[in-house]
């Protein structure tokens, strides 16, 4: 789930482009938690040893909320190679959802990319949980993103709706992150930015679209 303004943003993203012609289909996200769980056990496979060693150099603290994992995360060499098994069979199967959607388009061809949130909420709070649901992905998978401002937290059309009290909420990071939304105040002037995805190696692409959204963004704020 999205909090208001992170909801806004796409929805204005989204009848941005559309208004400047192009096509926007939606994209599927059923298999997003099977990708998130392979990166966060890959996070994890070495216990924390990585950080933690990092720190005792420097004698700072652990933040709170960061993924470093613990002894009982930590994976044989052979648990690491079935791990990054399972990572490549999801990216095969990723990359076969990305080609399907040309089942969807108008062009006929497959998405260009992805317009998507960075996080659930517009920044993030001190001391929240980490959360790497929406990024995290192009990590696991090596794709090419490119973040943008979009739009400024409102304080009038970012309240909390019954709506947004009523989301069913499917697991522990959801929760936090619709706990942690109480309001527009807590986020006054805020920039909400979002991203756009596209293939592993797209990078010049991912740059370009960015751009092509920022135009869009312009020329359909300056018509509304």
């Amino acid at each position: 789930h999205l909090s208001p303004p992170v909801q806004r943003a796409i929805d204005t993203a989204v009848a941005a482009v559309r208004n400047a012609g192009h096509d926007v289909v939606e994209w599927d996200t059923s298999d997003q938690v099977e990708g998130i769980e392979i990166l966060l056990k890959m996070y994890f496979a070495d216990g924390g040893k990585d950080i933690q060693t990092a720190l005792n150099i420097s004698g700072e603290p652990q933040l709170p909320g960061v993924f470093t994992g613990s002894k009982e995360d930590e994976l044989s060499a052979y648990e690491n190679w079935q791990l990054n098994i399972a990572r490549t069979t999801y990216a095969i199967k990723y990359l076969a959802k990305w080609n399907k959607t040309s089942e969807i388009t108008s062009t006929g061809c497959p998405v260009d990319g992805i317009i998507s949130p960075v996080l659930a909420l517009p920044a993030y709070p001190t001391g929240f949980m980490f959360s790497v649901g929406y990024t995290g992905i192009c990590n696991l998978l090596q794709l090419s993103s490119v973040v943008l401002p979009v739009i400024q937290v409102d304080q009038n059309l970012d309240q909390i709706t019954d709506e947004y009290r009523c989301i069913e909420v499917t697991n522990a990071f959801d929760q936090t992150a619709k706990d942690a939304y109480k309001g527009p105040e807590t986020f006054t002037n805020i920039i909400v930015g979002l991203q756009v995805i596209c293939r592993r190696l797209e990078d010049e692409k991912a740059i370009g679209m960015a751009m092509v959204l920022e135009h869009a963004l312009q020329s359909y704020r300056s018509n509304s």
